[in-house]
């Protein structure tokens, strides 16, 4: 965490010690991101064949900091659902309204403010903010974003990249956001490289250009001034989620390495063992400039056995190879302990265990299979529901400000779900136990149906089932039959 006690002070100059201050940071942050992407680039695969020296078979590399990040990220990142709560409680609602002059909700309020979360929500792609953002703070253990209006006088919130970004915080406890800076290099037309700079506080955010000891404010500004607050939200954790297990991960790689190499050498690179057989030609020779050097003759009196197709050696003599023993099941268990390790550190179920693979498994054991990832991952989802808030307190406030409103953000209610295997067939047999105990909307929200929209294809259907009747009573009418004579 990174505390400064107020950076609307720092000014133009102080801007390169601001940008030094956050280097370290972000270079972590590379350091998490190569161990991710395993060094990957757009001219270079993930994989150890890919080394500059384009020798083969040099370190093994096994992307398990992916996988993990990946894993817990999908788990994690189900899509938000925002709710406004309005109290039934007529004695509760008086007791708010008189002794804190809040005003008292009624259903347009609630139906209003849920119609521009939603509007703004599909505006921003949130399923797709969301998943992003999890996997930030997986990674790099941060996750940033930025909120202005557009030209168009859309509410926009955008996410930053935590390899260019860094959060301050002030020393309250607990701490306050106090802006977002956020530091890339660029090249102009001429192909030279510059540095910039923006710094996103309550004044909103500016763009500088960086030099070694001075940087100059350009305009390149978003549309955030004056939002009364710092247009951002942030969180930030300690470690990445696989950096508790990194060293067995290394471990493992350097196992499966010596695996390799011992098969490599028994299938290619295995020495000949003769026995009562004296070569022809020495091992090493003198050259012209006095140094011991291999024999070229001895090379090739060495191929000449290996390429033989038969060998006659003396009495009591022998050829065998000197290949490297292998004890297959030791290097099976140990893998596996290893694996085993390396996901209890990360506090993620190993899905590709057998125990996955059941056809008997119920949503409730999946769900209990989870149990230790929903542990270790409910602080993140914790904060992050703390930070999705105050976005919607900086969005809502803004409307109130501008159009006269009185929505209160800390009527909204924020969930992520987790993305699990569900069993829709126990889901509904849960809620339908439930029915005359809890309402109808309630019990369809739970299911994943909008109660207002299938209410209103009920009553589309109800009337069209009506008019069929009535055109049906018609026909029969015209026909000289009465429900007298139909019921008979």
């Amino acid at each position: 965490m990174l505390q400064i006690a107020d950076i609307t002070e720092y000014s133009e100059s102080d801007i390169p010690k601001l940008v030094a201050r956050i280097k370290p940071i972000l270079n972590k942050r590379v350091a998490l991101h190569e161990k991710y992407s395993r060094g990957a680039s757009d001219s270079k695969l993930m994989y150890s064949n890919s080394d500059d020296n384009k020798e083969p078979n040099k370190q093994t590399k096994l992307p398990f900091e992916k996988f993990i990040v990946d894993l817990a990220t999908g788990y994690t990142s189900g899509t938000p659902r925002y709710t406004v709560n309005t109290s039934k409680d007529e004695e509760k609602n008086h007791l708010i309204e008189t002794l804190l002059d809040k005003e008292r909700k009624d259903e347009n309020y609630a139906k209003a403010m849920e119609i521009l979360i939603e509007y703004i929500t599909n505006y921003n792609d949130d399923q797709t903010e969301n998943y992003d953002l999890i996997h930030d703070i997986f990674e790099l253990t941060s996750c940033y974003e930025v909120i202005y209006e557009s030209e168009e006088n859309e509410i926009v919130y955008a996410k930053y990249d935590p390899l260019q970004t860094v959060a301050t915080w002030d020393y309250n406890i607990p701490a306050n956001l106090t802006g977002l800076v956020r530091v890339w290099k660029e090249k102009d037309a001429t192909g030279s490289v510059r540095e910039k700079c923006e710094v996103t506080d309550v004044n909103g955010s500016r763009t500088y250009i960086v030099s070694d000891n001075y940087a100059q404010e350009i305009e390149e500004a978003r549309n955030n001034a004056n939002w009364g607050d710092v247009p951002a939200i942030a969180v930030e954790t300690d470690y990445a989620i696989f950096e508790k297990c990194e060293d067995v991960i290394e471990a493992y790689e350097q196992l499966v390495q010596n695996v390799r190499n011992t098969y490599q050498y028994n299938d290619s690179d295995c020495k000949l063992k003769i026995t009562n057989y004296q070569p022809q030609n020495p091992m090493t020779i003198t050259d012209e400039q006095g140094n011991t050097i291999i024999n070229p003759a001895r090379i090739q009196e060495d191929n000449q056995w290996i390429n033989a197709r038969a060998i006659y050696v003396g009495e009591g003599g022998n050829v065998e190879w000197l290949s490297k023993p292998v004890d297959a099941a030791g290097v099976q268990s140990m893998l596996k302990n290893y694996i085993d390790l390396m996901f209890q550190l990360a506090g993620i179920p190993n899905t590709s265990d057998l125990a996955f693979n059941s056809a008997d498994l119920n949503a409730s054991a999946i769900d209990r299979k989870f149990y230790i990832m929903n542990m270790s991952t409910e602080n993140i989802v914790a904060q992050l529901k703390k930070a999705y808030l105050r976005r919607w307190e900086l969005i809502f406030n803004r409307i109130n400000l501008k159009k006269g409103t009185s929505f209160d953000f800390r009527d909204i209610q924020i969930d992520i779900p987790k993305n699990l295997p569900a069993n829709d067939v126990e889901l509904i047999d849960e809620m339908l136990k439930l029915n005359g105990v809890i309402s109808n909307q309630t019990i369809l929200s739970k299911l994943g149906y909008d109660y207002l929209s299938e209410k209103e294809k009920m009553n589309q259907e109800a009337d069209a089932n009506m008019l069929q009747n009535i055109e049906r009573m018609k026909v029969l009418s015209d026909a000289g039959l009465d429900n007298e004579a139909l019921s008979e």
